[in-house]
């Protein structure tokens, strides 16, 4: 049978959990949302805009990340990490297909079977981390936001690492362990020596070896990795329509976001959301459960 994937357009937000093949039905300003509504699905970039090169990665590593959605379960969605001499590039795999989806035709099969392994993009994970020595610039894709991209700066932070005496090989590498409190959550990480590049996904660093698994004690978020290969890949920094904002500023929305969406996305009662499972329209008492990376 044929799969068809849906072009979803920025000024359109779509809250699901699971059930990706599945195509929302959109009537006038009124957004018939997915039957189960624990899941905030983030808006579209223009793939097409012009860009930057920054750098030429080094080595290139794919992470699984499994994040918290509910009280009980975790969804998983693709990270992929590109480091080059001057600057590295944590960006989402399944939001760059996202991306792709609004413009590509004819989908080969395993075009289609790589599109829906890389899952559904997450709003609480950046879909794009640049970090260099000095900084870093988080981006994130908004709901209603028009093809606007959202970023914060900071200074690199420097993380506090104990490291511990335990050792564990992933993908052939000797690895060894470490932990700290970061963003208001005790990590552990393992580290491989052998790839003698001070990185990692996200924000996690500052490691005389590459990050290859991270966890925090909660249980909320897990990076772990998937693959890795060396070729002269361009990071490249798209030309986005940008909206500079604070960290703060940031995630006073992302909690918004998820415990008052209706209000932070109707426009007033202009856009109307619904259950698709019994037509039920969702009003100020709808919320999704928030399990923010940052505490």
């Amino acid at each position: 049978m044929k799969r068809v994937i849906s072009c979803i357009i920025a000024i359109l937000a779509i809250f699901t959990a699971v059930a990706q093949s599945s195509t929302p039905t959109i009537i006038g300003k009124d957004i018939i949302a997915w039957g189960y509504t624990d899941r905030l699905m983030i808006g579209v970039c223009n793939i097409e805009a012009d860009y930057d090169v920054l750098d030429t990665a080094l080595v290139a590593i794919d992470y699984r990340v499994s994040y918290r959605n509910s009280h009980d379960s975790h969804l998983d969605v693709r990270y992929r990490l590109l480091c080059g001499k001057q600057t590295s590039l944590f960006y989402s795999v399944a939001q760059q297909n996202e991306n792709m989806a609004r413009y590509k035709n004819n989908w080969s099969d395993e075009e289609l079977d790589e599109f829906y392994a890389a899952g559904v993009p997450t709003i609480v994970i950046p879909t794009e981390v640049y970090s260099t020595a000095e900084e870093v610039r988080a981006r994130h894709n908004i709901p209603f936001a028009d093809d606007i991209m959202y970023e914060y700066r900071e200074p690199i932070t420097h993380i506090e690492w104990q490291l511990t005496n335990q050792t564990r090989e992933i993908y052939g590498y000797l690895c060894s362990s470490a932990e700290a409190m970061f963003g208001g959550r005790m990590w552990r990480v393992w580290f491989a020596p052998e790839i003698p590049i001070s990185s990692g996904p996200w924000l996690l660093g500052g490691l005389p070896g590459m990050i290859l698994s991270a966890e925090d004690s909660d249980g909320d978020f897990r990076f772990e990795m998937e693959g890795i290969s060396q070729k002269n890949e361009e990071i490249r920094l798209y030309d986005w329509i940008t909206k500079q904002i604070t960290k703060k500023q940031w995630l006073k929305f992302e909690k918004n976001a998820h415990l008052n969406p209706y209000s932070q996305f109707s426009k007033g009662g202009q856009v109307r959301f619904y259950n698709s499972s019994d037509m039920r329209e969702l009003k100020s008492e709808w919320h999704i459960a928030y399990y923010p990376l940052l505490k």
